[in-house]
């Protein structure tokens, strides 16, 4: 079976094709996997930067998102069957660092982690959203726009951005976005209601950031009683302070799938890599400017 590993921090990620095929056990699925993403988690990953916060199981399978169809399912499994489409992603941590989707066949819980696919959307885009798209939930959660509320997004052209621009826009928020100047016909079509200069100093004050870049938060930027989010766990401290935290429970998924599928959210993929170039879409989420989601192709 063919997967893109790391086999160990002493040697850069690889693609293998001599890999066991994994089976099914009880109430598991086996997946074939067709497409999946790009996260900044993976780059962390093949990186060596969580080797000192969590146990690594060798060979280390990259990548988090999935969409695929069922192949195989387990005894007991009542929820699907063979020939099912579905998305989900794995987490980093389960609880080492190993299971990835970077790979042709996995296999996951029948209760967990996946959901079945969102109806209107091809495998490539369900590939690319679930765990950019569940995090952009969680902060729609926490930072609650409203229609009286000016909200300021830190990165809205990545994939955590892009969808919570939608999310903000579609609940009658103010969206407010530092971008390039090359940026701004895709953010306007996201929803970003004012765009500033990126290279220039923030003079603003807002009721409400989402931070998806910044390693301290940005509390000179809120009025009073303002709300901040931040994936990176640069939320600080308090209350109002929300350091998000993406779970792959099916209720999340369906949750998303049901937006995905009425169009409140759009998945754009600005660039898809075969598996056997999944090395070079870990190079561009650092070295390319991004406009959504950096997609790979499994199978």
């Amino acid at each position: 079976m063919r997967a893109f590993t790391l086999d160990s921090f002493e040697s850069p990620p690889r693609l293998r094709d001599d890999l066991p095929e994994p089976t099914a056990a009880e109430g598991e699925l086996l997946i074939r996997v067709h497409a999946s993403s790009v996260n900044p988690v993976d780059a962390a990953i093949a990186g060596g930067v969580l080797k000192e916060m969590a146990e690594h199981d060798f060979p280390v399978t990259l990548g988090r998102d999935l969409a695929g169809v069922v192949e195989r399912v387990g005894r007991d499994v009542s929820r699907y069957q063979i020939g099912d489409e579905v998305y989900g992603f794995l987490p980093a941590v389960n609880p080492t660092v190993h299971e990835g989707s970077w790979a042709e066949l996995i296999t996951v819980p029948e209760f967990n982690f996946v959901a079945p696919k969102p109806r209107n959307l091809d495998l490539a885009e369900a590939g690319a959203a679930p765990l950019a798209g569940i995090t952009a939930l969680a902060a729609r959660d926490v930072l609650e726009p409203t229609s009286d509320k000016t909200i300021l997004v830190i990165g809205a052209t990545g994939g955590v951005g892009s969808f919570f621009v939608q999310l903000a826009s579609a609940a009658g928020a103010h969206v407010v976005a530092p971008a390039l100047p090359e940026d701004e016909g895709y953010l306007r079509d996201l929803g970003t209601s004012e765009i500033l200069d990126r290279d220039a100093d923030l003079d603003i004050t807002v009721d409400a950031i989402l931070d998806v870049v910044s390693y301290a938060p940005r509390d000179e930027l809120l009025n009073e009683g303002g709300r901040l989010a931040s994936p990176l766990g640069a939320a600080g401290d308090g209350p109002l302070r929300f350091n998000l935290v993406a779970q792959p429970t099916p209720e999340n998924l369906q949750r998303l799938g049901e937006l995905l599928d009425d169009r409140t959210l759009r998945v754009h993929l600005q660039r898809n890599y075969l598996l056997a170039h999944a090395a070079e879409a870990l190079q561009a989420l650092s070295n390319v400017h991004k406009q959504g989601k950096l997609g790979v192709e499994i199978a």
